[in-house]
Parts: structure tokens; C-alpha cells; sequence
């Protein structure tokens, strides 16, 4: 079973945690720690599960823990062993090593303490070749399953179109370079697309409305995109939408082939900023003309474009920042004469990076690509991570940037698109008026209180 502790706690006040491993009777409890924001919960649950079964085994796995997998298995000694890099084969191994009482020097890509208290690291099994070994929809092995069928919004899924990059997007820790280093994958491994038609078709008939395929499809080169489109053109698929990504401009025979889909595609990008040369510095190779071209190609198919955008990347300034705003209303211009009532075609939405990625090219050499790291590893994420604000989350600053600057230009960052959204229509007067209370002006005096209170336990006061 595959059971979303996080997903419990969130979706009822009434949840016993400790409760519910207690009862639970297993040799081995299994815990990701796939990005870094999850680190605090997937070590406590670590701590718990050993605490409640010390004769059990608790092993941790995912792109967090592969990157930390030395300091876990030495600093935390609850945790008996780090599943490196790609878990799905090695996992098995370690069952069926467990199951046989055989010696776990044979289990690839596992780091443990043997019988001794020594750590030993066992080398990383070489990663698929493709993803047509696995199975993405076996939801009767999921529980709860409120993640994907939800009271409030419409059931949904994510399936892989591949695993691994060809990008280098410098903050990201799944990027062609983190990949390659980490996981000893040198090109993306793709799942054909006759086993993504099955995917969906599997998803649809067990409840699933809408699929977001995640990777674009074009990196797998143009016979591979114009077969699985052509598979999707003439399937009847018993979903309402795709959700598809662009890791860059397309050109017209590429939005046209989308069109011609049977099931309605959305497309969301990514371009970080709103300014060509922090995109560039960024190693998103391309200009807002370029975007913008995109746009008008998707218009003219009837497809929607999700824009992307984040706050305080490199080479951000406060004037760049500015830039980026006028970006935004760019966007807005290109859905004028949409209202409340009808959602926008090309909408633009943004956030703060708050944690720089670990195993990112930014994170890896922070000096070579403006940035300066303020948490160095896995503690400092987890400490940084349990203070009560998210001011006090943001774990890096840059040559132009210091953390302060980060939550000004943050914060004015929020206020703009508020009252950009209210004057274009997108937000009435009432709900800008409400967003600007809660997401700026109470924001700020927690920010004040917090600051306030923490000076005292450092002596500034």
C-alpha cells in the first residue's frame, strides 16, 4: 500500500498519525523525500515509524534524499537506509534481499549501516532506458485517494511522458545537469506513446478527468511527438483535458497537431521572467518575442497558454522586477475583453522561489550563477522550514538581492498583480480589496511581529 500520511493530516483535524502507524504491521516502512519542502515531514515520519517499530526497517528514497543520502544515514540514526537515485528496481531488490535474509551488499543504489554501525554505499544500478516497465495508474494502491478525488475541484492525475531533462534550467533540481550527476542518467528515458494512450484510457476509466502529462514532448525529438500526437488525434479517451508542457516557443505545425487532438489540451510554460536577459542568465534560451509569437499561433488553434513566472532569480533587481510587471500587463492586454465569468486564455501567474532547489546547478555553484546560499543542507532546511513564517523560509540571496530585498520586492510583487488583475477585470473591486488585506497588508505585520519577537531570542533587543 501506498499511503499519503501528508494528505491524511491535511484533509482531517481529526487524524491520529501516531495512531494509524502504530496499528499498522510491516518489516519495512518506505518514505519519499522527493523535493526538499518535504523534508521536516518526511524525517519526522522517519523518527515516528522507527520510534513506534524499532524492529522494522525504515528506509527514505527520492531526489532529496539522494542528494542529502551522506548526511541522513549519518545524522540520523532512525533511518537505516537511503534508496539513491532511481528507487523503482532497486526497491524490489532490497524486498526480495529482506525476504531471502541475503546479504544487502548486493542491493544496487542502497546506502546503509551493516551489522557493525559502518556505512556502506553500494553502486547505483544503471538507470531504464525507458519507462514502459511501469505503471503510473494503479490507484487501488493509493490511499486516501482524496488527492486525486477531490470534494473542491475536478479528479485529476499527473503521468510522465519521460523521466530526466534536457534542460539546465539553473535553479531546478530535476534538471539535465542534476539528473546526470545524482542519478547517473545522461539522456531522459521516455515511455512510448502507445503505453501513454494506455495510461490515459486506464485513468479515465477509473474516474480521472483531467491528465497532466508532464515533460514536453518535443525533447523526445519530432518523430516521437508527431507519433503520440498522431495516437491522441485518433483515440476517443474517456478524460475532459490534458494539461501539456512547453519548455520553450512552438511553431505552428506544433500547435496545430495539438488542436487537432480529440480531448481539449491546455499548455502551461515557464519562462521564469519577464525579462530576456535574466531568462537567458537562466538558461531559458529564448526572448519574449519569441513567447508572444507562441501566444498568437495558440489563438489562432484555440489553445490556452499558462504563464509561469518567479520573483528574484539571479540577476533580478528591483528595476527588473518592474520589467517583469510589465510583462505581466502585457499578458492581461492579450486577454482583454475577458471577465470573471470567463476564465482567461493566456493568464499569467508567479511566485517567489523561497527554496532554492538542492542539486541545482544554482544550489551546486552558487558563486558562478549569482546566488548565495543561506541553508547548506539538509538541517538547515528542515530548521529554516519549522520557523512560523515564510519570510523566514527563503534560503538563499543573490549578488543584486539580500533576503530582506527577496520579501520587499515579494511583497510588491503581490500588490501589483493584484490591482493589475483588478484594473483588466480579472479580480472585482471587492475580491482585490481581500486579496490585498490578506496577502500583503496582514502579511506584512506577521512579518513585523515575527521579526519582532524572534529579535528577542537573539539578543538584538
Amino acid at each position: 500500500i501506498v499511503d499519503n500520511i501528508g494528505e491524511r493530516m491535511v484533509t482531517s483535524d481529526s487524524f491520529d498519525v501516531e495512531k494509524h502507524i502504530k496499528d499498522y504491521e510491516s518489516k519495512v516502512f518506505a518514505i519519499e523525500l522527493q523535493w526538499v519542502r518535504h523534508s521536516q515531514g518526511a524525517i519526522e515520519m522517519a523518527r515516528l515509524c522507527k520510534r513506534l517499530h524499532p524492529g522494522a526497517m525504515v528506509v527514505i528514497g527520492g531526489v532529496t534524499a539522494t542528494i542529502f543520502y551522506e548526511e541522513i544515514i549519518n545524522k540520523y540514526h532512525f533511518i537505516d537506509a537511503v534508496v539513491r537515485a532511481e528507487a523503482e528496481i532497486p526497491f524490489l531488490h532490497l524486498m526480495n534481499t529482506l525476504k531471502e535474509s541475503r546479504s544487502l551488499k548486493d542491493v544496487p543504489n542502497l546506502t546503509f549501516r551493516d551489522n557493525k554501525g559502518i556505512v556502506r554505499t553500494n553502486a547505483l544500478l544503471e538507470p531504464s532506458a525507458d519507462l514502459d516497465e511501469y505503471e503510473f495508474t494503479r490507484f487501488d494502491l493509493l490511499e486516501p485517494k482524496s488527492a486525486i478525488f477531490s470534494t473542491y475541484w475536478p479528479s485529476h492525475w499527473a503521468l510522465p511522458v519521460c523521466r530526466g531533462c534536457t534542460q539546465n534550467c539553473v535553479s531546478c533540481g530535476g534538471s539535465a545537469y542534476s539528473y546526470r550527476t545524482y542519478f547517473g542518467r545522461k539522456s531522459p528515458a521516455f515511455r512510448s506513446p502507445v503505453k501513454i494512450i494506455e495510461d490515459l484510457r486506464k485513468a479515465g476509466e477509473q474516474g480521472v478527468q483531467l491528465v497532466y502529462l508532464y515533460q514536453d514532448p518535443r525533447i523526445g525529438g519530432y518523430e516521437y511527438w508527431t507519433s503520440l500526437l498522431n495516437k491522441l488525434q485518433n483515440e476517443y479517451l474517456p478524460i475532459k483535458q490534458i494539461t501539456m508542457q512547453l519548455f520553450g516557443p512552438a511553431d505552428e505545425e506544433y500547435i496545430r497537431e495539438l488542436s487537432k487532438v480529440r480531448v481539449p489540451v491546455a499548455l502551461t510554460t515557464s519562462p521564469e521572467s519577464g525579462v530576456d536577459g535574466i531568462r537567458i542568465a537562466h538558461n531559458k534560451n529564448y526572448t519574449n518575442e519569441e513567447l508572444f509569437k507562441t501566444i498568437e499561433i495558440c489563438k489562432k488553434y484555440g489553445i490556452t497558454l499558462d504563464v509561469f513566472t518567479m520573483i528574484a532569480l539571479a540577476n533580478d533587481t528591483p528595476d527588473t522586477i518592474k520589467e517583469t510587471w510589465k510583462f505581466w500587463e502585457h499578458l492581461c492586454k492579450i486577454n482583454a475583453g475577458y471577465d470573471g465569468e470567463v476564465p482567461s486564455l493566456y493568464p499569467y501567474s508567479f511566485g517567489p522561489m523561497i527554496l532554492l532547489d538542492p542539486g541545482s546547478l544554482a544550489f551546486d555553484f552558487p558563486g558562478k550563477y549569482g546566488y548565495r546560499t543561506l541553508f547548506k543542507n539538509l538541517e538547515d532546511y528542515i530548521k529554516g522550514q519549522m520557523l512560523p513564517s515564510w519570510h523566514q523560509w527563503i534560503s538563499y540571496e543573490t549578488r543584486y538581492l539580500d533576503r530582506n530585498q527577496i520579501i520587499e520586492n515579494v511583497l510588491d510583487s503581490i500588490e501589483y498583480s493584484i490591482k493589475l488583475r483588478e484594473r483588466y477585470g480579472l479580480y472585482s473591486k471587492s475580491d482585490a480589496e481581500k486579496h490585498l488585506a490578506y496577502f500583503v497588508s496582514e502579511s506584512k505585520e506577521i512579518i513585523r511581529m515575527i521579526n519582532r519577537v524572534m529579535s528577542f531570542y537573539s539578543g538584538d533587543n
